[in-house]
């Protein structure tokens, strides 16, 4: 039977890609073209179309046509949705409350923040913990991977490795949160990956905010040999 893992694979590690051109259109206050996007974003202008087009599909960009300058169709400009500043703050802030009340209510907070990251993720898969005896091997395993951290947000990527893989994070959802303290949201954000993981392997270590937009997490598939 055939199955969408190819097109899990190129959506999820197009999220880099995505996230530059949003983040390009998120610097323009009137929205941008397509000859500017790629001369921004370095890409060619069909590779910005195509993200274009998932991005409007997504509802993170909206697509209008500029004023005609002369025969033929008027040319599109893209401008990123944005969402009111008072809806962001106070989500930050009912976080902060009720990190702060699991922070007073466990001896060990982090442990329990990333107990609840792990069953976060085993229900974005709406099943049980994956094994490689139903069909969720380590390549299987790093494609949802990615497509679940996409749809929440993260902008990851997976660069595969000899004995691994190393998953990039380019945008943290608990960026306001993690200035004022890592533990718990890096502990969610950890305890996330190993749930969608499963069985299939295992994260060495999460390396947050290698720089001001980039978080690192080292992944091994099961039964790797890391001592190397």
């Amino acid at each position: 039977m055939p199955t969408d893992e190819p097109i899990d694979r190129a959506r999820g590690r197009a999220g880099a890609r995505r996230s530059d051109i949003l983040q390009a259109l998120r610097a323009s206050r009137h929205g941008r073209g397509i000859r500017d996007l790629a001369a921004a974003t370095g890409l060619h202008e069909n590779t910005v179309r195509f993200h274009l087009d998932r991005l409007v599909a997504d509802g993170l960009v909206d697509r209008t046509s500029s004023a005609a300058t002369g025969p033929g169709r008027p040319p599109l400009t893209y401008v990123a949705r944005r969402e009111p500043d008072e809806a962001r703050d106070n989500y930050a802030l009912i976080a902060t409350v009720l990190g702060d009340a699991l922070a007073g209510s466990t001896a060990d907070p982090a442990a329990a923040a990333r107990e609840s990251g792990r069953a976060w993720g085993r229900g974005r898969l709406g099943r049980a913990v994956p094994t490689e005896t139903d069909g969720w091997s380590w390549e299987a395993a790093l494609d949802r991977l990615v497509v679940v951290q996409q749809d929440e947000g993260f902008a990851p990527e997976v660069d595969d490795g000899p004995g691994g893989a190393v998953l990039r994070v380019h945008h943290c959802p608990f960026l306001a949160l993690s200035r004022q303290d890592r533990t718990l949201p890096c502990s969610v954000h950890l305890g996330l990956i190993e749930g969608v993981l499963g069985e299939a392997g295992t994260v060495e270590r999460l390396e947050p905010f290698v720089t001001p937009s980039l978080c690192l997490a080292h992944l091994s598939p099961a039964g790797a040999d890391t001592r190397a």
